[in-house]
């Protein structure tokens, strides 16, 4: 039987979230070997990012479902939104949400990137709460079927039945003690046959991230090691095929069994 090729996702989640963070999401498409993205469509940075992000037709762009910063696209009066209609947090967002709100508030946002950038082509969340929140992963596996697109999960196919998605996760690029070439590399070096994706947040600081996140600093870290030769000059000597989430959607027939 023929091997299966190694297929790698470098997906930057938080696009559109502060124009520098969506500026060194660009940078390291166009100059490193990110492939991929994910766009919050309810912050005030979206639409302009967005029409940005069509300068660069091979970067996939998905959805970067949010649930639990800012306000809502659908209600500001449901099951995930506290008195002033801003979306719920932590525990309170965890025992209040119901799954048909969930859905209303996906399609909202699937709809608004459809309108403002034209193709979608997956599906994950701010800080992974369609993993985390009861009921979240189903509600959104129902919209994804229906759409016809990826989404992320941490374990791949078990939890995604039909809906495509990757064979393997690694989120853990992440923080100071793991931000570095060595361990990006050291990644690298244990990829399987099948389809990785690698998580990551790249950025250039700006004063609305260092207003609106902890995690600041760090994403330049990770910005300048996604544009550094050695992660280009790894991945172009080794049998890596870089792809986006569209690079998996393809709904087969075996899917719709």
């Amino acid at each position: 039987m023929e091997k299966s090729p190694t297929r790698l996702i470098i997906n930057a989640d938080d696009f559109g979230f502060t124009p520098g963070v969506s500026c060194g999401i660009l940078y390291a498409h166009k100059y490193g070997m990110l492939t991929s993205t994910t766009a919050m469509v309810n912050t005030e940075f979206s639409k302009q990012s967005l029409e940005e992000a069509k300068r660069y037709p091979n970067l996939g762009i998905g959805l970067h479902l949010v649930l639990d910063a800012g306000q809502p696209i659908f209600s500001s009066n449901s099951s995930l939104t506290d008195h002033a209609g801003n979306f719920l947090k932590g525990k309170e967002l965890m025992e209040s949400a119901k799954k048909e709100d969930i859905k209303n508030e996906l399609k909202a946002q699937l709809e608004i990137l459809y309108r403002w950038y034209g193709d979608v082509t997956h599906i994950d969340s701010h800080h992974h709460m369609h993993l985390h929140i009861p009921n979240a992963l189903e509600a959104v596996l129902e919209v994804a079927k229906s759409y016809q697109i990826p989404v992320r999960t941490f374990t791949g196919s078990e939890q995604t039945g039909s809906v495509p998605t990757t064979d393997f996760l690694y989120y853990d690029f992440y923080g100071e003690e793991n931000v570095s070439i060595d361990y990006l590399l050291n990644i690298f070096s244990n990829l399987q046959p099948g389809t990785t994706e690698i998580m990551c947040h790249p950025a250039f600081l700006d004063s609305w991230l260092n207003r609106a996140s902890s995690y600041n600093f760090t994403r330049m870290k990770e910005l300048e090691i996604l544009v550094d030769n050695r992660i280009k000059d790894w991945l172009q000597n080794h049998s890596i095929h870089l792809i986006h989430y569209g690079g998996i959607s393809k709904w087969t027939l075996k899917n719709s069994l």
